[in-house]
């Protein structure tokens, strides 16, 4: 999925542009904000103008044109919801019951906002035309790690980046992603890591899903872990995870805490955690 307003092609940006010009409505817009109570209360309260194509890739994500007293910003919206029990082959493995599906999706996201990450987007549900799911802020991702990578462009800070991707492993972790790839982690002109795509997240496996890739942790980050307990998940996210799947992630975050704390025994603290 990507949020670059990139149309399939110019007819289709046209008649999307029209159709916004003849309700009197100004040119869509990316939200300036990752986060934020304002970018909540549009999502959560903007009406629908339309929805464009694909976005391409497997999820189908949809282009959603959004207006609010007069504003209109653009959005993602998806709907998948598909769920296989027993074994499934993919292209990348198999799988035991297989999930992709907008409902984890704002657990992601809410998730992200307890810990005070702001990596990810802004997520709602939302319901348009009998389809729900979940609707999240279109902002200016910038260019892809993918791309970064491809055209070797380091980063201005190094440290400073490399912490963001350590803390990027330790929510990946945590919420057992098992789609994270260069083209779903983006980069914003400061510098800043933005993270999309969390469908096939929160699996019902209460072990890391790549322990070995934790290496550094983020003091603040491991705190605000310790911090999560099982009543403030149910309150939070009960109604798009299943109990297994809060439990789950809870086992993984004792692990995480754990590995921390050995690793920094073993090697010192000031070379594995950091604010």
């Amino acid at each position: 999925m990507r949020h670059r307003v990139e149309f399939a092609g110019l007819a289709t940006g046209l008649v999307i542009l029209s159709a916004v010009t003849t309700l009197g409505l100004g040119l869509p817009q990316s939200f300036d904000a990752v986060q934020g109570e304002d970018v909540e209360r549009f999502l959560t309260q903007a009406k629908f103008v339309r929805l464009g194509k694909t976005l391409g890739g497997v999820t189908l994500s949809r282009q959603a044109i959004l207006e609010l007293d007069g504003v209109t910003r653009f959005g993602v919206f998806k709907t998948i919801d598909e769920s296989r029990s027993g074994y499934t082959q993919l292209s990348r493995g198999g799988e035991i019951n297989f999930q992709d599906s907008w409902r984890t999706e704002i657990p992601a996201y809410e998730l992200d906002k307890l810990l005070r990450l702001r990596m990810v987007p802004v997520t709602v549900e939302r319901t348009y035309n009998g389809a729900t799911g979940s609707l999240q802020a279109w902002v200016d991702l910038g260019m892809s790690e993918a791309e970064r990578l491809k055209k070797k462009i380091g980063a201005p800070d190094v440290e400073a980046w490399n912490r963001q991707i350590h803390k990027v492993r330790m929510f990946d972790n945590l919420i057992y992603n098992t789609d994270r790839h260069s083209n779903n982690i983006w980069i914003s002109k400061d510098w800043n890591v933005i993270l999309i795509d969390h469908s096939r997240a929160f699996r019902n496996f209460g072990q890391l899903r790549a322990e070995g890739d934790l290496t550094r942790f983020s003091r603040s980050l491991l705190e605000a872990m310790e911090k999560l307990d099982r009543p403030t998940l149910i309150k939070l996210v009960s109604q798009y995870l299943t109990p297994y799947q809060i439990d789950a992630l809870l086992q993984r975050r004792d692990l995480i805490v754990q590995r921390a704390r050995r690793l920094a025994a073993d090697k010192g603290e000031a070379a594995v955690l950091f604010p």
